[in-house]
């Protein structure tokens, strides 16, 4: 076991020793591997499947990375990707990873690989957001956090010294952002739970006055959403990534308690709001595979109807989360160009 995480009211479940887990109680939820969740509230996370990687910037790496705090009260952290090559200040893409808003971090390895080459093909600084998780923390804490990492990056562009460093932090000086970025060409991304995220951090965004920062748009890559009713594609489609089972489990960990999947965090694609909110121009970036192809269709002609500015890109023969789980897949290219060309339209 790597780490314990708890509900604050609850006692931790510390070493796995077999008192300390018949106190827990029973484990009432487990993604094999991931996560379990005991019936007293506490939680037990694991990182062998997926392991965790630290960043690097040394002069000799193509992209740099560094982790930056953000908020010391909740431990919000951030990593930071900054190309070698570069001409210039940079547009700013602040990322949100996938997971169902359970699992996932900056630091595992196939988020850190994707960030690597996605800040080298688009030519732009990538800040991943390390957002609090489910169950611990339900929503809406992560789009709290995902929009207090926007909050940070204004604060940058407007010069407050904030940046606390892993290694140094007291050296408030030490910001690659202020060195690096063109605050005026900023972006929302994500996939999965963070393309949702990034879809609810846009609107909260357009609400506030986020000025230096200037959002030019929002790339949100094969969102999750849901509903009560399941659709015919998602009781046929066969997806490794994203089976039902866990579907079902990071509703019922991360939705507020007592919520439905009609929620508005979840059926985003039926959400009344979308008539009445400003949005960035979108891209909506689909696999034809994956479990939530028809979500996020809907969502795409829910947007269109709305009269909103949207793009959709279908991604043949892939399916969730494929940027991730195959990395010599030819569509992240695809990905990667269709961002790229995104970016510099805007």
């Amino acid at each position: 076991m790597d780490s314990v995480s708890v509900n604050p009211n609850r006692r931790p479940v510390g070493n796995t020793s077999p008192c300390v887990l018949q106190e827990a109680g029973k484990v009432e939820e487990e993604l094999e591997g991931f996560i379990r969740v005991y019936r007293n509230g506490s939680v037990e996370r694991f990182s062998y499947v997926v392991p965790n990687v630290p960043p690097s910037d040394k002069p000799t790496e193509p992209v740099a990375s560094r982790d930056v705090v953000i908020d010391a009260a909740t431990r919000v952290w951030v990593r930071l990707y900054l190309p070698a090559e570069r001409n210039g200040k940079l547009p700013v893409v602040i990322y949100f990873h996938g997971g169902g808003f359970v699992l996932g971090s900056p630091a595992w390895s196939i988020y850190h690989t994707f960030m690597c080459r996605l800040a080298s093909e688009i030519n732009s600084v990538i800040i991943s957001v390390a957002y609090r998780l489910a169950p611990e923390n339900r929503l809406p804490a992560a789009y709290d956090d995902c929009f207090g990492a926007v909050e940070w990056v204004r604060q940058q562009a407007a010069g407050s010294r904030t940046v606390q460093t892993a290694k140094a932090p007291k050296e408030a000086e030490e910001s690659w952002l202020r060195s690096y970025c063109d605050f005026s060409r900023c972006f929302l991304a994500g996939d999965s739970a963070g393309g949702n995220t990034a879809h609810h951090v846009a609107i909260r965004a357009s609400k506030k006055d986020v000025k230096p920062l200037h959002i030019r748009g929002a790339i949100i890559i094969q969102p999750f959403f849901g509903g009560e009713n399941r659709s015919a594609w998602e009781c046929e489609t066969c997806d490794p990534a994203l089976t039902q089972k866990w579907i079902d489990v990071f509703w019922k960990l991360s939705l507020p308690v007592g919520a439905s999947r009609d929620h508005p965090s979840c059926n985003v694609p039926n959400s009344t709001t979308l008539q009445h909110v400003l949005l960035p121009p979108i891209l909506l970036c689909i696999s034809e595979q994956d479990v939530m192809r028809e979500r996020n269709l809907e969502y795409y002609e829910a947007l269109r109807r709305a009269g909103k500015n949207v793009r959709h890109v279908i991604f043949k023969d892939v399916g969730h989360a494929f940027q991730l789980l195959q990395p010599q897949s030819p569509r992240i290219q695809e990905l990667t160009r269709d961002i790229r060309d995104f970016i510099n339209k805007y």
